[in-house]
Order: structure tokens, then C-alpha cells, then sequence
């Protein structure tokens, strides 16, 4: 792990959508459950939430919120996080809001009605009817943006946030666009897949075949539409909240001098910036443990600060 001063993104620029097939539901995790409920939105959807810890005695609300095209899964032992468990052990209760489209997560994934602004209130909605006040964000590639424009939109309803993976403000190559979306694309033979994922998320070394499994390529589809249609500008500073960005030091998608450094120059002290060596844009699955170690230390310190005494 290299530690560097602090900073911060854009990714996902000029994606163009493609018609791609869904995924299968994944199965639950296999970590203890103590809270796990349907929540009806005002929009008519319903999302799948999983809280892991105590709401009432924890030291707070932490909400993980997933990369493109993926579920909460991905920050659980299913697919090779150790970080839920790692922040429930430190007394934090942990809530996985699913995307909808994704298993009981339900609402539209039409690219032309779903926004940014609607997948915050996703969010949001869950939070209100957890009567959640405050969360700490946690956000992994796309879900880094979602995160930092929730926090724009509801500053004061935000007690901390990390970004993993945040990309940078630069057009995606051709070889960068065609192994993310080589990725999602379900109908490709699985060697093509494993190689695109290997190559779009995965350090040298590192196995890919934990993520041959678990995209959700509708709802990729609408997350690139919903990203392409928001400017920077309108969540790039998180409404002036500091946050952690945490830079996987072989990122592919998103490389250290053109995304977590270049950010890391521009918005200088609001960010406290570390890169993770031997990792790729995956990174919860690559470092799971120096990764939760990283997010939970930096938690503790801005949501349970020491006395000054």
C-alpha cells in the first residue's frame, strides 16, 4: 500500500449503451443477517435491504454502494470482501441496499427514465424509512459517483465517505471500453469473458474467475445512461465533504496518473488518498483485507473521533 497526501473523479465517459441480456439472482450471502426487509418506494419500486449489525447501538450507519452492474454481494464473502465484516467488528451496522433490478430490488431500467437523481432516491428512500439521519457512504466505482452525488444532493444527511476505484476526467480507450463491456456481456463464450475481466478489473496475477459471475447487465445499461447524462461539475466535490479515495495501483479502467492522482492534484486537502498495490479496478476481492483495513481506520477517525483530553 503506498499512502500519499490527500483529493478525487469522473468516470465512464462516452460509454455507449449496448443491448445485453440480464443475470441470474445471486444467492445470499453467507454472513449473519440480523435485519433483512422489502422497503417500498414512492416511485413504486421496492428495494432489498440486508442491515448487518445493530442500528440502535451501533457507532453508526455505514451504506455500501456497488459498482456498475453489480449488486451489494460484492462487499460480502460471497464474491471475497472481507469488508462488511470488518466494519460490523469494529460496531458500525452495515446497510446493503440492492440495486433494483437486481434479485427482489425491483423498478425500471429503462435508460431513458432512470437518472442519477433516481438512483439517489433509491437510496434515499431506504435511509428515510430506516430513519437513518446520517450514513457513512462507502462507494466502489460507479457507486462512487452515486455516492458523491447523493452527499451534493444531502450534504448534511452524510457522515463520512470513501470512494474505491473512482476514475478520472478522460475518455475511456478502445481497448479499455472493449474489455468492461466484453465484461458484462453475458453472451460472449466464458474464456472471451474471463479474459475481458481479467483485463478490465484485475491486477497481473490476480484470478478473475470470483467475478465471472454476478452482472446485471440491464441495469448496467441504465447506470451508463444515468452517468453519461450528468456533468461532473454537479457531484465532482461531494458538496465539500473530505473523503477517502482509495486508488488500486494496476487499475486499468481507471490508471493512478490519470484518475486517483489527477483528482488527488485538483481538489488537494478535502481528499486523503492511498493506492493498494496488486490491485485492479476489482480491488474488494484483490486486497480484502489491507482494503477493509484502510476504510474501517479511516471511519473511525471521522466518525468516532478521539478525545482531544
Amino acid at each position: 500500500m503506498r499512502a500519499m497526501r490527500p483529493a478525487m473523479e469522473w468516470l465512464i465517459a462516452g460509454l455507449a449503451a449496448i443491448l445485453l441480456a440480464g443475470a441470474p439472482a445471486l444467492a445470499q450471502s453467507s454472513e449473519m443477517v440480523l435485519t433483512e426487509r422489502l422497503i417500498e418506494r414512492p416511485d413504486g419500486g421496492v428495494s432489498h435491504v440486508s442491515v448487518h449489525g445493530d442500528l440502535d447501538t451501533a457507532s453508526g450507519a455505514v451504506s455500501l454502494v456497488p459498482s456498475l452492474g453489480r449488486g451489494v454481494e460484492d462487499f460480502t464473502a460471497k464474491f471475497g470482501s472481507t469488508l462488511t465484516d470488518e466494519l460490523v467488528a469494529r460496531g458500525y451496522a452495515v446497510v446493503l441496499i440492492q440495486p433494483r433490478g437486481i434479485g427482489k430490488s425491483t423498478g425500471s431500467l429503462d435508460p431513458e427514465r432512470v437518472t442519477m437523481a433516481t438512483l439517489a432516491a433509491d437510496l434515499k428512500a431506504v435511509l428515510d424509512t430506516l430513519e437513518i439521519e446520517e450514513v457513512a457512504l462507502i462507494g466502489h466505482a460507479f457507486g462512487n459517483r452515486l455516492s458523491r452525488f447523493y452527499t451534493a444532493q444531502y450534504p448534511d444527511r452524510v457522515s463520512g465517505l470513501a470512494l474505491l476505484a473512482a476514475g478520472g476526467d478522460f475518455e475511456l480507450s478502445p481497448q479499455q471500453l472493449k474489455c468492461l463491456f466484453g465484461s458484462l456481456n453475458l453472451a460472449n463464450p466464458e474464456e472471451q469473458r474471463r479474459e475481458d475481466i481479467r483485463c478490465a478489473f484485475f491486477a497481473a496475477g490476480n484470478d478473475p474467475d470470483i467475478w465471472m459471475n454476478g452482472w446485471y447487465p440491464a441495469l448496467a445499461r441504465a447506470q451508463v445512461a444515468a452517468a453519461r447524462a450528468v456533468a461532473s461539475d454537479e457531484f465532482k466535490r461531494a458538496g465539500s465533504l473530505p473523503f477517502l479515495l482509495v486508488q488500486p495501483e494496476e487499475d486499468f479502467i481507471a490508471p493512478p496518473d490519470l484518475a486517483g492522482r489527477a483528482l488527488l492534484e485538483e481538489l488537494g486537502e478535502q481528499v486523503t488518498y492511498v493506492e493498494i498495490a496488486g490491485s485492479g479496478h476489482a480491488l474488494l476481492p484483490e486486497k480484502p483485507d489491507e482494503l477493509a483495513q484502510v476504510v474501517g481506520d479511516y471511519l473511525d477517525h471521522v466518525m468516532q473521533p478521539s478525545d482531544p483530553d
